[in-house]
């Protein structure tokens, strides 16, 4: 603490903002750099520890943060944030309006509460207003494949930038939940090691009832969203996640939008949902697409799985990696070239990786097929891309059923 008072705080900021590009981008030999990124934040860490019920290594970075923050009110905030210094950049140059927001409640503290509660339940429900994560989310434009995507991306970040521009710095003092969570941090560190006058008997009152309803529709959102999830996995038949995702009734919660795997997929099937495949419960989280553009999820790569901060996806190795089921490839027979006997097609047996799609013949019908062993198959999407038939495609990955 000593050593920061004497570098000047904007230094330090700009030294932490060029560390976070660094980073995510990854500029870094290390594949798993920007999973680091994300779990130096203890709301992460913490919602997203409760909700797996597992700690990864990268919660040492935030207990070191949380300590610290424990001594000095919003360290985080004050020096090593790069969203913080962006806003900050932003309000110098905003509107400069009143603040009516000052009297507010710290909404953060409350949004902090809920997530963590939530997590107990196994869906921290408002996880990805973590900071961190929506800086990040950005640095997968590059790997877009559409404006959607690229607007999608951008979003989180864009809103704050524009929020801030006309009201200051309302999302960091009175929003951002990992502010909320250092500023409930020192409070109680500060209540435990000295001893201060005691608050009036109604404020405290009335900042424990907002922590009980908070906790407490932390609890029921988790529910609620963990039963529309299951339910609209049911009903889905294009849902498909990344390799490695936790069961879906979970996966909404924990994923925290960072776009990582986006970031880091190599074959571009990775997309943040606008919402059709998951609901707006899903809203902005990764889906797997396999376009046209001759790309499938690559039986060389597990690298989405290993850049996850949250467990949303489990960290594969890649032999397991390549036993994960996406989904299932199914062949209409209604449409196969091959079938309708109006071309010599074996295009997705060439194609796939596994060995686990072969051409049959029947000599009932007098006519070839193509048939996928389920055992085999990991629905990577390798048959699909090359399935010469358009717009429908004859052989499809869908959403596995469960049996």
């Amino acid at each position: 603490m000593i050593f920061l008072r004497r570098v000047p705080r904007r230094l330090i900021q700009l030294t932490c903002f060029v560390g976070a590009v660094v980073l995510i981008w990854p500029l870094l030999p290390w594949a798993i750099a920007p999973r680091f990124f994300q779990q130096v934040s203890p709301f992460v860490v913490l919602s997203s520890s409760i909700a797996a019920r597992s700690i990864g290594v990268g919660a040492v970075l935030a207990l070191i943060v949380a300590v610290a923050s424990s001594f000095k009110k919003r360290w985080f905030c004050l020096y090593l944030c790069p969203t913080g210094f962006l806003l900050e950049n932003a309000s110098r140059r905003g509107l400069r309006k009143t603040r009516w927001w000052g009297k507010c409640p710290p909404v953060g503290r409350y949004v902090a509460i809920l997530t963590v509660v939530g997590a107990v339940a196994g869906y921290p429900v408002l996880l990805w207003m973590d900071p961190l994560c929506i800086f990040s989310s950005p640095f997968a434009m590059n790997r877009a494949t559409n404006p959607i995507t690229v607007i999608l991306v951008s979003l989180g970040l864009g809103i704050l930038v524009g929020a801030t521009l006309i009201f200051g710095m309302l999302w960091c003092v009175r929003i951002c939940p990992l502010s909320g969570l250092q500023d409930m941090l020192f409070s109680a560190r500060k209540a435990l090691w000295t001893r201060l006058a005691a608050s009036p008997s109604s404020q405290k009152f009335r900042a424990a009832r907002r922590a009980f309803f908070a906790g407490a529709g932390g609890v029921l959102l988790a529910l609620w969203a963990r039963r529309a999830g299951a339910a609209r996995y049911r009903k889905s038949d294009t849902l498909l996640r990344p390799p490695g995702a936790v069961p879906e009734d979970r996966f909404a919660g924990l994923c925290i939008r960072c776009n990582n795997c986006v970031h880091a997929c190599p074959s571009k099937i990775i997309h943040p949902d606008t919402g059709h495949e998951a609901g707006l419960a899903g809203f902005g989280a990764p889906v797997v697409r396999y376009d046209r553009n001759y790309k499938y999820c690559l039986e060389t790569c597990n690298a989405c799985t290993q850049v996850c901060p949250t467990g949303a996806l489990t960290p594969l190795d890649l032999q397991p990696k390549n036993k994960y089921i996406i989904g299932e490839a199914l062949v209409d027979n209604n449409v196969c070239l091959l079938t309708l006997g109006k071309k010599e097609c074996d295009a997705c047996e060439l194609a796939c990786p596994y060995d686990a799609i072969k051409i049959k013949w029947d000599e009932e019908q007098y006519l070839a097929y193509p048939a996928v062993d389920l055992h085999k198959c990991n629905g990577c999407g390798a048959c699909q891309v090359v399935c010469p038939t358009s717009p429908v495609k004859a052989i499809r990955v869908w959403t596995l059923k469960p049996s």
